[in-house]
């Protein structure tokens, strides 16, 4: 069955974490679930740690489908880097948005208490490259052994400089308080979480097959599908009036609310962002096959 542009019965906002122990509370995975067709509540859901995130995720997602209902699922992390990352990181496979999902899944271990190796895959790749990518690690001794992932974004003796821009198009667009995927700690940071998440939404998306497709990389438009993966940041949404324990549960109702507000006409337009008719043929074939896009960006 395929579904109008715009028109979802049901979202899942999200709001990601990369912490290492299961936690609670601001910094830590909230979810909020309501509909989009019709008024209601929001009901928000803390997760402690990422594999009950899933398991949340994949059963409201599955109930939906048994329903018949169409979910919009919304992630508060960058589904690709900055074009050119798969070359440089020498990640084999295409569509290159592919081939990086696929060997984060294999590389990334995360297990059922938070404990993960993002830190290690992130040096690996550095060190396999040749390239200094990513950086910022703890200051602990315990991680003084990382040598090709530095603390901070400085030079790194036998490792070329990174030669991708700091920010992805949408994300430069988006407004400032963006900050660069290439940064896995410190105040802000948002790279661990890619690091975490995608690998969760690779086997999401191999789990439900046809069921569910990935914007914009699977369909330059709303692809129709019965359930939609799309990221978002909800620093582009009103939230600020919700009310909520921390604000991460305010972020993840208020970006909720306001996809119900937009109706499905304004949801549709949010699938096919009026800055793409401006870009080269090239740029928005990097879009499409590697850097993804932020929804909510026009």
């Amino acid at each position: 069955m395929t579904f109008a542009p715009g028109a979802f019965q049901r979202a899942i906002s999200i709001d990601w974490s990369s912490s290492a122990v299961p936690t609670t509370g601001a910094d830590s995975c909230w979810l909020a679930q309501g509909r989009l067709d019709s008024p209601g509540p929001v009901r928000t859901s803390n997760p402690s740690t990422r594999h009950q995130a899933g398991e949340l995720i994949e059963g409201a997602l599955r109930l939906a489908l048994a329903r018949g209902e169409r979910t919009l699922v919304v992630i508060d992390v960058s589904f690709g880097f900055a074009a050119g990352t798969t070359e440089v990181l020498g990640l084999a496979g295409t569509p290159a948005w592919r081939a990086l999902w696929t060997s984060l899944e294999a590389r990334v271990h995360d297990d059922e208490r938070n404990r993960n190796d993002r830190f290690e895959v992130a040096d690996q790749l550095n060190e396999s490259c040749g390239t200094r990518v990513f950086w910022g690690r703890p200051h602990q001794a315990g991680f003084d052994h990382l040598a090709n992932l530095p603390i901070k974004d400085v030079e790194v003796p036998g490792l070329a400089p990174n030669p991708l821009p700091r920010l992805r198009l949408s994300e430069s667009l988006a407004g400032p308080g963006v900050i660069s995927s290439w940064m896995l700690v410190g105040k802000g940071s948002v790279g661990g979480q890619v690091l975490t998440c995608l690998p969760y939404l690779e086997r999401l998306r191999r789990r439900l097959g046809d069921a569910v497709t990935v914007w914009p990389f699977d369909a330059a438009e709303d692809p129709g599908t019965p359930v939609v993966l799309a990221e978002t940041w909800h620093g582009l949404f009103d939230w600020r009036r919700e009310s909520g324990s921390c604000r991460d549960e305010q972020q993840v109702k208020g970006t909720l609310r306001a996809l119900r507000a937009l109706g499905p006409a304004g949801r549709a337009e949010l699938f096919t962002p009026s800055t793409w008719s401006t870009l080269a043929t090239s740029v928005r074939s990097s879009i499409l096959d590697e850097e993804g896009w932020t929804l909510g960006v026009r």
